[in-house]
């Protein structure tokens, strides 16, 4: 066995075992991506069910009661922490923190002419966090828009079950928030 030959089995001998070690890359944008279309999906059948059913008069009722707790179990259903997050929240539960107001803020200047906002991935020694946007669309102002174009019915349950309520004001393309989904390492 001549020299050359004894090069490359050594390098290959130790060189193998790191190619089979090696982690599988994992794209957590592509699968926050897939999560929140699967929540946002979910959510908006059953809010267009709601609203066929009785309009705002149902569907806000059906968001008090629901929307948490379904956000919730879709997370845990994929193995991650699922959560929906605002500037402007109806529900205490939904505020930004500290480090999301800073992405939302940083998120909310990067729309582009086309008035789609990018997501946001940051990782840490434990976490990959995947902030996607959600944009304000037509169906929403109906509860979410500016208080003087709502119904008074509307405006009246709203106010009955979030009397804190900050989320109006939108209009649509407006940046409403973002979901965040954690992955653990």
């Amino acid at each position: 066995m001549n020299q050359i030959e004894l090069k490359v089995l050594v390098f290959l001998f130790f060189s193998i075992p790191f190619y089979y070690c090696q982690k599988e890359t994992i794209n957590y944008k592509s699968l926050a991506i897939q999560i929140t279309n699967e929540a946002k999906s979910n959510l908006q059948k059953k809010l267009s069910t709601a609203m066929s059913d009785g309009g705002t008069t149902s569907a806000i009722p059906f968001c008090n009661q629901n929307a948490l707790d379904f956000t919730s179990k879709m997370g845990q259903t994929n193995n991650v922490t699922l959560k929906r997050v605002t500037d402007k929240p109806r529900n205490g539960n939904n505020l930004l923190s500290l480090e999301e107001m800073l992405v939302f803020k940083e998120i909310q200047k990067q729309k582009s002419g086309e008035g789609v906002f990018p997501n946001r991935v940051i990782s840490s020694d434990r976490n990959v966090t995947v902030y996607i946007p959600i944009p304000m669309m037509g169906q929403c102002v109906q509860c979410h828009g500016k208080p003087e174009e709502m119904s008074v019915e509307t405006k009246s349950i709203l106010k009955k079950l979030y009397p804190s309520d900050k989320a109006v004001g939108y209009q649509i393309g407006d940046l409403r928030g973002l979901f965040v989904v954690i992955f653990k390492k």
